[in-house]
């Protein structure tokens, strides 16, 4: 019986063409050192996601989370506040490095569907006192996961930006799956980033890379990034074995992210009627199940749903999550579909 992860959408295996673009890069010598700038595929990489998220330059990272602390660092100093969404990857799952490795201070804040209204970042931007923290970054999600895969309208990100930069703010977007609500919306992902100072973008979700994530915002902050990923341990030699699946993730992985949404919906449509499941309909590939009004816990269900070699993580207290993606096909809906029927009935 098919294994079906549905963990996260970092499960996802690298294409055929992936492993071909690392073997056709290491034998036409295209391989350098990425720290003095010499991987010929690396550098290729960084321009094009530059030109695809509309920002002068970018910068090949070993993770999202990695890219997030980067993209604060270099724009902030110790001692700063940044404001974040209290459900943020950010804040939640990043084991708290802007504070520990940074020294920056987070004040979290309640969003609605993980979006931060600009009225509520007014009224949380500390005086210019020198009894405060100085507020000097904003830090957008999209899409926001422990929201649902919730999706952040251009004219909210607009919104938010116009409130931030009037008080002197940085705006930086966690765009993990940025490309996912650029789907959602049939748009460009650039128009979703028009207003931002900084955005970090991930190879290895949904775009199914092996590794990496992409930074991206001005030449000079590009220019102090390289110096803080080096701070980071984020110096890479031969970075072009990353970057080569990376190039295929952008030209040839975004569309298909519509098949990981149109699954999610189908399963939603199946077990939306089961009595006091507490669901909502999805906007992406993000479904989470509440289990409040069962009598089954969230432990319970992914201990049971394993038996099914069904793989779903703990740790979301009452909701359970389910991360549509590349490896999980039609088929293998209806599987789920039946499985959580039987369990949650």
């Amino acid at each position: 019986m098919k294994n079906i992860d549905l963990r996260s959408d970092t499960i996802t295996q690298p294409t055929d063409e992936m492993i071909e673009a690392i073997v056709n890069a290491h034998n036409a010598g295209r391989f350098g050192d990425d720290v003095i700038g010499e991987d010929e595929v690396v550098n290729e990489l960084q321009e094009k996601a530059a030109k695809i998220l509309g920002k002068e330059a970018a910068l090949l990272v070993t993770s999202g989370t990695q890219g997030n602390l980067i993209s604060l660092f270099a724009q902030t100093r110790r001692g700063d506040e940044i404001v974040v969404e209290d459900r943020s990857h950010t804040f939640m799952f990043e084991a708290g490095a802007m504070a520990s490795i940074g020294g920056l201070y987070p004040k979290p804040v309640k969003g609605e569907r993980g979006y931060i209204l600009p009225e509520t970042l007014k009224s949380v931007i500390s005086p210019d006192d020198a009894h405060y923290a100085k507020t000097s970054m904003v830090v957008i999600e999209n899409t926001h996961n422990y929201a649902g895969g919730a999706v952040i309208r251009p004219e909210q990100v607009k919104a938010l930006a116009a409130m931030a930069h009037d008080h002197g703010l940085k705006v930086h977007c966690d765009g993990a799956r940025l490309f996912n609500a650029a789907i959602a919306l049939d748009i460009p992902a650039k128009k979703l980033i028009e207003d931002v100072d900084s955005v970090q973008i991930c190879l290895s979700k949904g775009l199914s890379a092996p590794v990496g994530s992409i930074i991206a915002g001005t030449k000079e902050f590009i220019y102090e990034s390289h110096r803080t990923r080096k701070k980071l341990g984020g110096g890479m030699r031969q970075a072009g074995i990353i970057a080569a699946p990376g190039i295929v993730a952008l030209e040839k992985m975004v569309d298909r992210l519509k098949d990981d949404h149109e699954n999610a919906k189908m399963l939603y449509n199946k077990i939306k009627d089961i009595p006091n499941l507490v669901i909502e309909e999805p906007e992406t590939n993000i479904l989470f199940l509440g289990l409040q009004n069962l009598s089954i816990s969230q432990m319970k269900l992914s201990e049971e749903l394993a038996k099914e070699n069904i793989k779903v993580y703990g740790g979301y207290g009452v909701r359970t999550r389910i991360v549509l993606n590349r490896m999980v096909d039609r088929d293998d809906i209806e599987r789920i579909s039946l499985a959580l029927e039987r369990l949650l009935k």
